[in-house]
């Protein structure tokens, strides 16, 4: 069995763990060398640690089985590696067992989320397209074929509990108000395809500056994306340091990208219309 599951980008700017939208950056498992035999190169053992791994065993696998994996996801950057993993090796474990294909995306979608500790990088992976999550309610919208999302990130990782850790217990009632507003008005923006919302859409009053705050390079970068009129919308990705911004694809956005790449790595991506998948 091979599986493959979409990287993705989280909290979009207000959507704190409850926006993400999937990125067409595979994190791919096998549960056989036959399945990736002549697929190419850059396929690992899966460690007992690892994440796919971990879930695979939580989902019900065994735990004596030996595992492949390969994915061009940077892991630590905040395009959602570990979500992508662990939605994986759910999948696979559910699937190899022969669970009811009517239930299987929502039995991946809460093994996942439990082991990240918050379900929005995991409901992407599993569904694709822009989802909103609330506990194990996850709903999944397609998003306009024209768009592609162009990601930098610098060679310094960041980490997740890292990252939680410098934000406010607290946020006031204002602040929670802006931000719900703003995040309501991504679903609306994307559901409606007034998509000249989305700039407003993005702005954060709970997670966004306080992040930025301590990686002054990602915050530049955003800043500068922010200037250009072609970026429909820019955002921290997930917990940084990755930025992410959305555009109409033309030729323009590869010379954007390339404006970036000397303080970071750049990627022009398509979004992933599918979640997780076998063959």
């Amino acid at each position: 069995m091979h599986v493959s599951a979409p990287a993705s980008s989280a909290n979009l700017g207000p959507g704190f763990d409850c926006l993400a939208l999937a990125l067409d950056l595979p994190f791919e498992l096998a549960d056989s060398p036959a399945h990736h035999a002549g697929d190419g190169q850059g396929w690992h053992v899966v460690e007992p640690t690892h994440p796919a791994a971990v879930a695979y065993a939580a989902a019900g696998g065994d735990t004596d089985a030996q595992l492949w994996w390969r994915s061009p996801i940077p892991p630590g950057r905040g395009l959602g590696f570990s979500g992508a993993a662990r939605v994986a090796g759910a999948y696979l474990a559910l699937i190899s067992a022969g669970v009811d294909t009517a239930q299987i995306q929502q039995l991946t979608f809460s093994v996942a989320a439990e082991l990240e500790g918050h379900p929005d990088n995991a409901a992407a992976s599993t569904w694709g397209g822009l989802t909103v999550t609330a506990g194990e309610q996850a709903l999944s919208l397609n998003m306009p074929d024209e768009l592609v999302v162009l990601v930098w990130w610098p060679e310094k990782s960041t980490s997740t509990n890292t990252s939680r850790g410098v934000l406010a217990p607290t946020v006031t009632r204002e602040s929670a108000a802006f931000s719900l507003a703003r995040s309501s008005l991504w679903v609306a923006a994307v559901a409606t395809g007034d998509l000249s919302k989305l700039r407003t859409a993005c702005e954060d009053q709970i997670h966004q500056s306080q992040r930025l705050a301590t990686r002054p390079d990602s915050a530049e970068v955003l800043q500068k994306l922010l200037q250009k009129e072609e970026v429909l919308a820019a955002w921290l990705s997930g917990s940084g340091p990755t930025v992410a911004a959305l555009l109409r694809a033309s030729d323009t956005v590869h010379s954007i990208a390339a404006q970036f790449a000397g303080s970071g790595r750049t990627r022009v991506l398509n979004m992933s219309a599918s979640g997780v998948q076998h063959r």
